[in-house]
């Protein structure tokens, strides 16, 4: 059943639960008048899902595993494989996933194009779904922030460079520590707060990243957010509205809002002080998203909190994320290290001794030892993630009913043979040597985008903070190749991806990351 139908028919039934309690008193009696309407409304609401298209694509593992809940279970907790398996049975076919939240089709790249502008196809929809924004406030980001990010942001990023690189400097030692030997160090929680530093820098400003409060209140949101959705999505939808309630991720949630209001409230004191001006240059997203076209919601406190907690979310999951992924590929192939130290050594500085946004772009083996991470360890396992807001039919005649969500099997694709060669071999140099081609220079980027690049999405919903979290991965990844070594523990291996659905393979408190340690001390060169 179609998200949206099962929603409209739930509303429908309690305006007829309405209606009937009314019946039952005009009419007089015991109840004969609310039994009247509560037939009735059953038999309109079952009509109309029978008489309702139904989705006419094969669903995966239906005839292997014959209890829809036991497929549900196979997407929460083994969805990698099973897109894999998916991709493999029906590489050029829509085909569907039974999940919590009803059938989900996974689509080949060729409808991507078609799909990707169509207006009846929201990306915002079926990320609020996905991370549950009626509990967590977390989802897709407003179409103001994005337009803000594109127009103003992501230009200043030359300025910010600078200013991101010092942050990291001057948190280095403290947040990730200074050793004199070989020393287990569970990197989850010290990466997850030096980019919480420098992403409150870019996103609230400099009083934000100076903070102790304000860091751990954003970043314990990410953290509580994801164990919040994982908690949720253990119930039925309709029960998720009482669930909500009285579990504890929830209650966490509203605390860490609760710490961080106040840090808003503070610098809109302070802008309106100064007549509306920059808190400081270059400016944030605090200071873009309140002025210009948005400065008539520039005070709204609520507003304005929300902004900050989505930016921190949104920002702040894939780049740390990303960055424990590539220290723990580093410790897992250690021959690396002395390649990309080189690289960051020989990379240029501005006078402050700083990497400038073209010295980061031009560290090119670190680009790609990141991307073959990304490729191997995707955050994503899906992305193009679209629910339509009405129905449509494809090109190949396949009706897709109003509420119908849909994805790219990403991850799959990126352990395509056929794509890319002895895939599933860890290969840190691979998309540096595809740059070396000639009229490929330009091509295989970490921040790239086309229907073999799809970590970022597709088409105008394509990722726009793509470019921040590039710099702050390489900024952070850069400072810890130039000051430790690493390795992995004494007959430790590299500790499996632990992943929830395909929203997210990351190290949150609930994976192996949060028990697994890297070996550091300080760089040997």
């Amino acid at each position: 059943m179609a998200l949206s139908s099962l929603v409209e028919d739930t509303m429908f039934m309690e305006r007829c639960a309405r209606f009937a309690k009314l019946a039952t008193i005009n009419l007089g009696n015991t109840g004969a008048g609310a039994t009247i309407v509560i037939l009735c409304a059953l038999i309109i609401v079952f009509g109309r899902q029978l008489l309702r298209p139904k989705l006419k694509v094969p669903i995966l593992l239906e005839d292997e595993v014959r209890s829809p809940k036991k497929r549900r279970l196979a997407y929460c907790y083994t969805p990698k494989e099973l897109m894999e398996k998916g991709y493999e049975q029906y590489r050029d076919e829509i085909y569907g996933l039974d999940t919590n939240d009803g059938i989900k089709l996974v689509l080949p790249v060729r409808f991507l194009d078609e799909l990707k502008s169509n207006p009846h196809m929201s990306f915002v929809v079926s990320i609020d779904n996905d991370m549950q924004k009626d509990y967590t406030y977390f989802g897709g980001a407003p179409d103001n922030v994005v337009n803000a990010i594109k127009a103003k942001f992501n230009p200043s990023l030359g300025a910010l460079t600078p200013v991101m690189h010092e942050i990291v400097i001057r948190n280095r030692a403290r947040i990730m520590g200074e050793y004199q030997n070989w020393t287990p160090v569970k990197v989850h929680d010290r990466v997850l707060k030096l980019a919480g530093h420098s992403n409150a820098r870019v996103f609230h400003g400099t009083a934000a990243s100076q903070s102790e409060e304000w860091v751990d209140a954003s970043t314990g949101y990410v953290l509580s957010t994801f164990d919040c959705i994982q908690a949720l999505k253990a119930w039925p939808p309709y029960l998720r509205p009482l669930v909500h309630r009285f579990i504890p991720e929830r209650a966490a949630i509203n605390d860490q809002w609760r710490r961080a209001r106040p840090f808003v409230e503070e610098s809109l004191k302070r802008k309106n002080a100064l007549g509306g001006k920059f808190l400081e240059e270059p400016g944030s997203m605090l200071d873009y998203m309140t002025s210009g076209k948005n400065e008539a919601i520039a005070y709204d406190v609520e507003k304005q909190l929300l902004y900050q907690m989505t930016l921190v979310a949104v920002g702040t999951v894939t780049t740390f994320a990303s960055i424990v992924q590539v220290l723990y590929d580093l410790a897992d192939n250690p021959e690396y290290i002395p390649i990309l130290r080189e690289e960051v050594e020989q990379a240029d500085r501005d006078e402050d001794g700083h990497f400038t946004k073209d010295a980061v772009f031009e560290m090119k083996k670190l680009d790609s030892f990141i991307k073959e991470s990304q490729r191997l360890h995707a955050p994503d396992l899906s992305t193009f993630q679209r629910a339509a807001t009405a129905d449509i039919t494809l090109s190949n005649g396949l009706f897709i009913p109003k509420g119908t969500k849909l994805e790219a099997p990403t991850a799959a694709i990126q352990v395509d043979e056929g794509i890319y060669p002895d895939a599933q071999k860890f290969d840190g140099l691979r998309f540096y040597r595809q740059r070396r081609k000639p009229g490929e220079e330009n091509k295989h980027l970490y921040v790239s985008v086309g229907l073999n690049d799809l970590s970022f999405g597709f088409g105008r919903h394509a990722c726009p903070g793509r470019y921040l979290g590039h710099i702050n991965i390489k900024l952070i990844v850069a400072e810890i190749l130039l000051n430790y070594d690493i390795k992995l523990g004494e007959g430790q291996k590299r500790p499996a991806d632990q992943r929830f659905e395909a929203i997210v393979s990351l190290p949150f408190r609930l994976s192996a990351f949060a028990r697994a340690f890297c070996q550091m001390k300080p760089s040997s060169n």
